[in-house]
């Protein structure tokens, strides 16, 4: 069998990142702090590769780059607006990073 190429590895990582946030979400105290913005969980993911933090953008869709974040705050759990609106064009892997990029 084929080792997997880096972009697997890559999305294989980031998706333990949301994954890790969606399961603090699953702690009552932290989704009551959450949902009422008085915690801020951020997901973040270090490119050793590149020397970059790429942060968990919910307004992006994504992981991207630090320095490019508009922000960085709560995972995918914290459904934006458009997550209704356009969510299936826009699909999201079942850990909720966005398929395509």
């Amino acid at each position: 069998m084929a080792e997997p190429g880096a972009e697997a590895l890559r999305r294989t990582e980031q998706r333990a990142v949301v994954l890790q946030l969606e399961r603090l979400m699953d702690y009552p105290m932290v989704r009551e702090r959450v949902e009422g913005r008085r915690l801020t969980l951020h997901g973040w993911h270090f490119v050793i590769e590149d020397g970059e933090v790429h942060v968990f953008d919910v307004a992006r869709r994504g992981f991207v780059p630090a320095t490019q974040a508009d922000n960085a705050g709560t995972g995918p759990y914290a459904a934006p607006d458009w997550a209704a609106a356009d969510g299936p064009d826009h699909p999201l892997d079942g850990s909720g990073v966005p398929i395509g990029g």
